[in-house]
Parts: C-alpha cells; structure tokens; sequence
C-alpha cells in the first residue's frame, strides 16, 4: 500500500477558549488515521501496530502512539490496535458518529459547489442551508436542490435547522462581515474560504483554507524531484501565458 507524506493542514487560526486541545496538526493527522482505518477494515484486516502507522505517514511510531493516547487510544502489547475498535473509538472522540448540519455563506460558483459535494452527504456533515445578500440573482437552487435564502435569514435558520457549523464561499472583500454574521447567528466553528484573515471572538474556532499553501509545498518538492532528475524547467514566457498587451 503507497505511503503518504504528512505536510499538515492548510493555514489555520483558532481562537480557543483557554482549555487544553488537541493543535489542528494533531487533529489534522488523525482524520488521516481515520481514513488509513477505513481501508484496511475493509480489507479485513484485524489489528495494527504504531510502527505499521508511522511508516505509512512518513513519522514516528512515537508521534502515533501519542496522538492516540490524547484520545484515549491505547494499544495492547503484542497486538497492538483492534483496527475496528480504534476507529470506531476515533470517530466517536472527533464527534463523528453523528450528523452535523453546515450553512454556506456565499451562494456563488465555490458556494454552489460545495453545496453539491457529494463527499459531504456521504460523510458526517450535510448542507441544510445556503444564504447570500443577493439570492435572486443566484444559481444554487438550481444547481444544488436547496433554497438560498437572504443572509439576513440565516438566525432563524441556525435555530430552525440546528445549523452548527458555517462555511464562508463569499470573496476576501464580503469574508468578514460573513463570519460576523455567523457569529451573531450562534455559529462556533467555520470553515473560511475566503483568501483573507477574519477577526472572531474568543471561543469562536476558524480554520482558514488557503489552497496555494499545498501548491507551494508541492513547488518544493518538485524542485527537488525536477533537479535531481536533471531536467528543471526554465521559467515561462509571460507572452505564452497571454500577458501580451
């Protein structure tokens, strides 16, 4: 089975309560055990060790047998972990045994994909609602089955929906005053999008998505990958990319 890099998660930003968490890399790294779980149960497989783990992410057997042991995750010697049993253990800690309702902020071409995501509804969390300052003029309905509602909406239906999580789709310019809206709403988590920083109040969890931070990890090592090859490319002509005036 291929090995897999751990680089860790995108850009992210907590405002945390003062209580002692797992740090999002930690937490990052177990969502991956999760999946890594998923697959060898369904190739029956029964128990594995930390070193198998580590071997597979490229870290230590010690570094797994302490995110584990965070959540309660101990294993047996000579056995090491019940492949089930610790998944199961591990969904049940990140509160994934259940479903979790989400609201889009942003009705647009990253709001309405979203929305239509497959991997969401097959996972714990489903869309119930998306909002945006100018619905009529939206093509999510259409595109993904739900009404958009006007932001101004989204109390209500944070309340009516059991809405808990916030997803911000809207451009760097509209970011802050979406999550000030989802704060006001009674959001505690989001999830921004948007290429921007966001101020919330303490307690209020953010996790910034910045897709170049994985292009620029992937620039690194294929410089290296390109160079030992002998062969780096010559940077591009700017007039083939069309910058032509």
């Amino acid at each position: 089975m291929k090995r897999i890099k751990v680089h860790g998660p995108s850009s992210r930003h907590v405002a945390g309560s003062g209580r002692s968490r797992a740090s999002s890399l930690t937490l990052f790294r177990i969502s991956l055990y999760i999946r890594y779980l998923a697959v060898l149960e369904s190739e029956g497989r029964q128990t594995i060790s930390s070193r198998e783990i580590a071997d597979k992410f490229f870290i230590s057997a010690a570094s797994v047998r302490k995110d584990l042991g965070l959540f309660g995750a101990f294993g047996k010697a000579g056995i090491g972990y019940y492949v089930k049993g610790l998944r199961e253990a591990l969904l049940q800690k990140l509160g994934l045994k259940r479903k979790w309702n989400v609201a889009i902020v942003g009705a647009g071409r990253l709001g309405t994909a979203l929305s239509r995501y497959k991997g969401l509804a097959e996972s714990a969390f489903q869309v119930v609602a998306i909002v945006d300052k100018y619905p009529e003029t939206t093509t999510a309905r259409r595109d993904s089955g739900l009404e958009v509602f006007h932001v101004d909406e989204l109390p209500q239906l944070v309340n009516d929906r059991c809405i808990e999580l916030g997803i911000i789709a809207v451009p760097a310019s509209g970011a802050q005053d979406a999550a000030t809206t989802l704060v006001e709403a009674g959001i505690k988590a989001i999830l921004n999008f948007a290429p921007t920083h966001i101020d919330v109040p303490q307690g209020i969890f953010v996790h910034n998505v910045d897709f170049t931070i994985y292009l620029e990890n992937l620039a690194y090592y294929a410089t290296q990958a390109y160079y030992s090859a002998g062969h780096p490319c010559e940077p591009v002509d700017e007039d083939w990319l069309g910058h032509q005036e």
